[in-house]
């Protein structure tokens, strides 16, 4: 079994939602955790790096091998994933760091409200088109990955460095991220 560590950096916005409305506060409010923290959930990570991975044997399958991807991610099913090869934890911020946001109360801070709108054909707003999403600041997110067979970790370090983008409205520019593996 091997550990991968590794940090997303993002660089500008980014939304991870929960489902949830804030009311009159936004439309759509960014996954927290108990201590009003954003994190990302393993799952998430692990469809991302599954989806980079399927892109890598689309592109050519001497330089991944379908099998073995199938393999490492297991197969998709209406329970979800079965026979994995690979855990994905949860990603989080830095635990220091996240202890000083809640000892100093400042999580509040680390969320920002967005405004959009539809431009209809005369270059005016639709009206009633007017969505608020809340968003989270460019930071810095924590997680790793177990590989429990040693020919995965290959996969996860070349499927790591496609992944260019995370969460909500992607194409709009929101979730610019990095992901780094530190060991």
């Amino acid at each position: 079994m091997k550990k991968i560590n590794y940090s997303i950096q993002f660089y500008g916005y980014w939304h991870i939602g929960s489902g949830l409305s804030g009311g009159t506060k936004a439309d759509n409010l960014v996954l927290k955790d108990p201590n009003n923290l954003p994190f990302i959930p393993g799952r998430t990570i692990k469809g991302l790096f599954r989806n980079a991975t399927q892109e890598l044997v689309a592109f050519s399958s001497s330089f991944i091998n379908e099998e073995i991807a199938k393999k490492a991610f297991g197969t998709e099913g209406t329970n979800g994933d079965s026979s994995s090869s690979i855990f994905f934890s949860d990603v989080q911020l830095d635990r220091s760091e996240a202890m000083q946001l809640i000892s100093e109360k400042l999580s509040d801070n680390l969320f920002e409200i967005i405004s959009s709108t539809k431009i209809n054909k005369q270059g005016t707003a639709e009206d009633k088109s007017l969505r608020q999403m809340e968003v989270t600041i460019p930071l810095t997110l924590f997680g790793s990955i177990q590989v429990f067979e040693g020919e995965f970790a290959e996969l996860i370090l070349k499927s790591a460095s496609m992944i260019k983008y995370l969460g909500l409205n992607r194409n709009r520019g929101l979730g610019r991220c990095e992901i780094k593996i530190l060991s």
